[in-house]
């Protein structure tokens, strides 16, 4: 029966409607896992932010569909809610970024890593350093890769966990060929592990050539 961690507001691709974004809500805290150009009026929309005391946001990498309205929502929790943003990224240029868009240095808080979240460097495109990361809420273990051409960084962190979410495309490049890690994948659920694919330019594509075996 599925019952993940994480809920998404989108699983597309950069170029698709709702950017590759998840959320998880605890009783006083959301945690949200990429901000991308989608996402600030879906937040605003779906959570009623007075309620939470705590407001994470981890980001893999600065590309638009994952980090384009961040500082967006840190304006708006900020003014509009007097809230102080927590930004967990190993980015290199986090900083930078939030400084040209204008959000006040005294609205967020950058952390590279907690008790319970470990950032794993990842190769995606050549300009822009990318993470995942391995993440424990309660007696849940997951692995995020965030946008990655490889398995390869992650295999090492599998051994105790219950979900791995895995950025999966149709053709390969800057992302993860499906047709390439099926076996790998396979491998991997019959450990016990549960298996989310996500960040898919050709859903209806990555379903049949994986005959349903994962979640989309």
């Amino acid at each position: 029966m599925k019952n993940n961690l994480l809920e998404f507001l989108g699983r597309d691709s950069g170029f698709g409607e709702k950017n590759n974004s998840a959320y998880i809500e605890m009783e006083n805290k959301l945690i949200i896992i990429d901000c991308g150009f989608t996402v600030f009026e879906q937040l605003k929309k779906r959570f009623d932010f007075t309620k939470y005391e705590n407001i994470e946001v981890i980001i893999t990498h600065l590309h638009n569909d994952h980090a384009g309205s961040l500082s967006q929502l840190i304006l708006y929790l900020w003014f509009m809610h007097n809230k102080k943003t927590t930004v967990y990224s190993k980015c290199s240029r986090i900083k930078e970024y939030l400084d040209i868009t204008g959000t006040p240095t005294a609205s967020y808080e950058i952390k590279d890593e907690s008790e319970n979240l470990k950032f794993i460097k990842t190769e995606h495109v050549e300009h822009l350093d990318a993470y995942g990361f391995k993440l424990k809420i309660n007696d849940t273990n997951i692995v995020y890769t965030g946008d990655t051409n490889t398995l390869e960084p992650f295999m090492q962190y599998l051994d105790d966990v219950n979900e791995f979410y895995v950025d999966v495309s149709k053709f390969g490049g800057a992302h993860i060929k499906i047709d390439d890690v099926l076996e790998i994948l396979r491998k991997i659920k019959s450990n016990g592990t549960s298996i989310y694919l996500m960040h898919m330019d050709d859903k209806e594509y990555i379903e049949d050539v994986t005959k349903k075996e994962f979640y989309t």
